[in-house]
């Protein structure tokens, strides 16, 4: 059993945490879930198994983050992140007791999310030909596309200033100029590459 620092067990079933400790995998599917994702599969197992019961954010719990120093950890990190998604997400599809009905629930989020991640180098390619046809052939950009990039930007430059955050504005720029080709194409490509 886990125990946390009082002595509280934090897996109320041994059942879940069996599941969860596995290490007789076979297939690269169970690899990717326990070995890669064993966050993810611990969250996905516990709701699975506690359908009357729900997880919820403690915004007073303290984390160590070990910073990633070179950018081989990364893309090592960044393959992890990719790959412990793609094959989560199935499973967390299959949990019953996720809320919502049709298309306004949160099956259809996870859907979207693992639509959304499979597809992060084709949108930055097409992101860049859409700049490239704009600035260097002189094609009018279409409303809806202004409209779509400007809640993008517009709701991160809001929640920046509504915290009077300023100095995020200048990393938010930081990142879409350099974050945003390593996160959204060289990581998901190496990932898929790697998978």
């Amino acid at each position: 059993r886990l125990y946390s620092d009082d002595g509280r067990p934090l897996l109320s079933s041994d059942d879940v945490y069996q599941r969860y400790a596995t290490n007789n995998v076979k297939t690269l599917h169970d690899k990717n879930l326990f070995h890669l994702g064993e966050d993810r599969m611990l969250t996905t197992l516990l709701l699975r198994y506690f359908p009357d019961m729900k997880l919820s954010f403690v915004p007073e719990a303290t984390c160590y983050t070990i910073v990633l120093h070179t950018f081989s950890v990364l893309l090592s990190q960044g393959r992890r992140w990719i790959n412990s998604t793609f094959h989560n997400m199935p499973e967390l599809i299959r949990v019953q007791s996720m809320c919502g009905i049709c298309c306004l629930s949160m099956k259809a989020v996870v859907v979207l999310d693992l639509i959304a991640t499979l597809i992060l180098p084709a949108s930055l390619v097409y992101v860049g030909y859409i700049i490239f046809i704009t600035f260097w052939m002189g094609e009018p950009l279409g409303l809806l596309m202004l409209v779509v990039w400007g809640i993008v930007v517009g709701v991160q430059v809001a929640v920046f200033l509504l915290r009077s955050r300023w100095d995020y504005c200048w990393w938010f720029l930081i990142f879409c100029i350099f974050g945003v080709p390593v996160f959204y194409f060289i990581l998901p490509l190496y990932g898929f590459w790697h998978m």
